[in-house]
């Protein structure tokens, strides 16, 4: 037996027994969920500041958040985690329009940093704060992300000379702020503490500054750390829960008119031992490509698939592979991933009948598959990515392979009283359950936001404290909401603050003051490697550690990028602080094997046990290419890092670390096939630091070198 296999019962939502008063359906649809009418219902209460739909993926929560703006003129402010996610959720939002045609036309708009670029150069606009402010004059419903929301939130698009002075805090945030009535946070469970800290700090900037707004988060796994410090902070808050109100069901009568099909059954299949290495499932689709995969297609005829793995380099390396195999037969294989062209991302979800592709796809994006092959990195990652299938009628079968290592396997299906038997059926609540159990833990780094989450919160007081004649009351209230969210002072951080600048450590700040940690390692990249990718689209930025392991790169000046780049009529300001400039030029089939190297003593920065700003780092790898000049410019810059004394692989397995986490192998010696040391840079060294320091509690004098 090479596969075990189990069946997962369809998924049916109770629908409301009539639509909130004053929303007029459009003539095809018959009713709403249930916790869409109720999220309706939460969001006309004004004493309610947030609201949590925790619907499964698939129920329609999209539509729960914008039925104030498509029926009541609420304007609506939205965060989405990835650029996929936003152009799908703008889809969705002009289909919406279409279908409700609100009297007062509401404009709609997706904006980005990409898009916000083109948009200052091609519209001559003097800054980032003057394109903002436009958009949002001029948009009832804007889709952003919340790394915007963020840096609008944390003053960073202002005006101002080295000695401060310029424009008034609030002269960017109060004036978007005061045209949105809700904002909404999708897919908000993939965040970790420090972004969690982050958008708590915009809450209750707001709530001091224009009070009477709404926030509402969309989210299947909504993170309980927020729940309590908006209560801690007075902010009251309702949770629209389907599963604690029985509004989910596994089975209906066909005469039942109450309930509303939401996931079709799925024949889940399980391969058996895969080992947990980077290669197990790339080899795992390759031998069974036409066994498997181009079987199923030819079996059912009009099926649509897609393939969702952790390695940009595998699904790279994947696609000739599945092209000269699949489009013969004239089946579309298409790519999606972070390295993919703007054009082709927007293709290759409508048109692929096999979609091979990364994260961009897997969070919560609605295409019309019903068969799925994917790699989970922990439970709310499996969850989140078999959440793609089943969504839609009208497929014969609906199959998934999960390709999850051997010892994972073991857990479900081969210990003593194994939670799952192979060949049974489940229902889809109890399944998810079971894969939360037995997946290994994430940490949820929750000392971050005392530790490091305050300094954000301290640089938001600051700015109040020079907003007193318009808000009297804002910083001491901002002050007092944090104290009792957090449990730290923001004057005490303010003076850490201050400490670490006469310090010389900026960076430290800087990076704590950031939402998803600074770009230390980005790289600029012109991608040679698809012929039919538009030119302007082949410049992009992708991370040093990555392009060594997975990738053929060319040395480039940065005067050679930017003059192509120019010429291509692409905005090159994201490019200027690049750490470097390649030409991409191939895949590797076998990971390289690097590592960070330093000449120094180690042993004493360890026993520090603090964040650090290092120069002095080089890369040692013994077959790449133009090594010696990534090396090079690698030392001559000062990173934020924290180093441990232990190997890169135990540091990650014991402490939980997420797939992402930038931490990597660290010698003091150029030829070692096995560093004993690891260091974390940028937001993941500020996320390390706080599991040390509460390993080894100590006087808190010195928290940064």
């Amino acid at each position: 037996m090479t596969n075990y296999a189990i069946a997962l019962q369809p998924l049916y939502s109770r629908l409301c027994e009539q639509p909130p008063e004053g929303i007029i359906l459009p003539p095809d649809w018959s009713s709403l969920s249930w916790h869409q009418g109720e999220t309706v219902a939460a969001l006309r209460e004004s004493s309610i500041d947030v609201v949590f739909n925790t619907a499964v993926t698939g129920d329609g929560k999209s539509l729960a958040a914008y039925l104030p703006a498509m029926t009541s003129r609420t304007y609506t402010l939205a965060a989405y985690p990835t650029n996929e996610l936003a152009r799908d959720q703008e889809r969705q939002v002009r289909g919406y329009k279409r279908k409700f045609q609100p009297e007062y036309d509401p404009q709609i708009y997706r904006l980005n940093a990409a898009i916000l670029e083109e948009f200052i150069e091609t519209n001559q606009l003097p800054s980032k704060q003057a394109g903002l402010l436009n958009r949002s004059d001029n948009s009832e419903i804007l889709l952003t992300n919340p790394d915007i929301f963020h840096y609008i939130h944390d003053f960073r698009y202002l005006r101002r000379n080295k000695e401060g002075k310029g424009d008034n805090p609030n002269r960017l945030f109060a004036n978007i702020d005061k045209n949105y009535n809700l904002f909404v946070f999708d897919e908000f469970h993939i965040f970790s503490s420090p972004q969690i800290t982050n958008i708590l700090n915009a809450i209750l900037l707001i709530k001091q500054t224009v009070p009477g707004k709404q926030f509402l988060f969309l989210s299947a796994t909504p993170n309980e750390f927020l729940q309590d410090y908006l209560s801690k902070a007075g902010l009251k808050y309702r949770v629209i829960n389907p599963v604690a109100q029985g509004a989910y069901r596994f089975s209906v009568e066909d005469s039942d008119k109450n309930w509303r099909p939401i996931s079709q059954p799925i024949e889940l299949r399980f391969p058996r031992n895969l080992e947990p290495n980077f290669r197990s499932s790339y080899d795992w689709i390759v031998e069974n490509a036409e066994s498997i995969l181009l079987m199923f297609f030819q079996e059912y005829p009009g099926s649509k698939g897609a393939i969702i793995l952790n390695s940009i380099a595998a699904v790279k390396t994947l696609l000739p592979r599945l092209k000269q195999l699949f489009e013969p037969l004239g089946f579309q294989v298409r790519e999606n991933t972070g390295l993919t062209g703007e054009t082709e991302k927007a293709k290759s979800v409508v048109e692929a009948d096999l979609l091979i592709g990364t994260s961009t796809i897997d969070v919560g994006v609605d295409f019309r598959i019903n068969f799925l092959v994917f790699e989970a990195a922990d439970a709310g990652n499996f969850i989140q990515r078999l959440g793609r299938l089943g969504r839609h009628k009208g497929f014969e079968m609906y199959q998934a392979y999960a390709l999850l290592p051997k010892f994972i396997i073991e857990r479900l299906f081969e210990v003593e009283s194994p939670p799952l038997q192979d060949g049974e059926t489940y229902d889809r609540l109890t399944f998810f359950n079971t894969v939360r159990a037995n997946f290994a833990f994430v940490n949820e780094f929750k000392y971050y936001p005392s530790r490091w989450g305050g300094i954000q919160s301290a640089c938001v007081y600051s700015e109040l404290l020079r907003l007193t004649q318009r808000y009297p009351e804002a910083a001491s209230g901002f002050g007092n909401d944090i104290q009792k969210a957090l449990g730290v002072s923001v004057r005490k951080k303010f003076g850490q603050i201050k400490h670490c600048q006469r310090e010389g450590k900026q960076k430290v700040i800087d990076e704590a003051r950031s939402f998803r940690g600074s770009s230390q390692l980005n790289c600029a990249i012109y991608d040679a490697t698809n012929p039919d990718e538009p030119e302007s689209e082949r410049f992009k930025i992708y991370n040093l550690p990555s392009l060594l392991s997975n990738f053929t790169v060319e040395w480039w000046e940065k005067e050679r990028f930017m003059r192509c780049a120019k010429k291509a009529d692409v905005a090159t300001h994201r490019f200027e602080q690049a750490l470097a400039y390649f030409k991409l030029t191939g895949y590797r089939d076998v990971r390289e094997n690097w590592h960070f190297y330093y000449g120094g003593e180690l042993g004493e920065m360890v026993k520090s046990g603090k964040v650090q700003v290092l120069k002095g780092l080089e890369i040692w790898q013994p077959h790449g290419r133009d090594i010696n000049q990534i090396s090079q410019r690698v030392s001559r810059r000062g990173f934020v890092c924290f180093i441990c004394d232990r190997d890169r692989a135990t540091v990650r397995a014991r402490l939980g670390l997420p797939i992402h986490f930038q931490v990597y192998g660290l010698s003091n010696q150029l030829n070692d096939t096995n560093p004993g040391y690891s260091i974390a840079f940028g937001q993941s060294a500020l996320l390390l630091e706080t599991l040390a320091w509460y390993w080894q509690p100590q006087e808190d004098d010195g928290w940064v070198c």
